[in-house]
């Protein structure tokens, strides 16, 4: 009997091998620091200087919830990646904003993930990226719609 087709379990296998294949990189220079989560969040951040950024932001984003993304800051705070920082227009909120060292591992880190995209869509074209783009695009939308 042949397997059922199950993508959720395809995009999980994927996502894993993505990890991994930054992981390493960045995780040699950075042992027992860089966390793929921290990666990611590192790049986040580091794309949207040019606004104020708050951790609702990353939940949005990132579609986690509030405590699962409270941990993460809070470790990455505790490692030097990044700092909360107040803003003048309302005390109760505070602005994550990278760190010098956070700097640096993203500066490391851009062309590790260049390459890892590029190593990841090996022999596809401009078309084919494009309409992979849409479907995961589409994927994520069918999950947040709540169908």
């Amino acid at each position: 009997m042949a397997e059922p087709f199950r993508i959720g379990a395809q995009i999980k296998s994927l996502s894993h091998l993505i990890m991994r294949e930054i992981g390493n990189c960045i995780c040699g220079k950075y042992p027992d620091e860089a966390t793929g989560n921290n990666m990611f969040i590192i790049g986040y951040l580091a794309h949207h200087k040019n606004r104020d950024i708050f951790q609702k932001d990353l939940e949005e984003f990132f579609s986690v919830r509030r405590s699962t993304m409270s941990n993460i800051i809070l470790r990455m705070e505790q490692k030097g990646f990044l700092l909360r920082e107040p803003v003048l227009y309302d005390r109760r909120l505070k602005k994550l904003v990278l760190t010098e060292k956070g700097e640096k591992l993203h500066t490391m880190m851009e062309s590790v993930v260049f390459q890892t995209e590029e190593k990841l869509t090996l022999g596809f074209s401009a078309e084919e990226k494009a309409t992979l783009s849409q479907l995961l695009e589409k994927l994520r939308q069918n999950l947040e719609s709540g169908i």
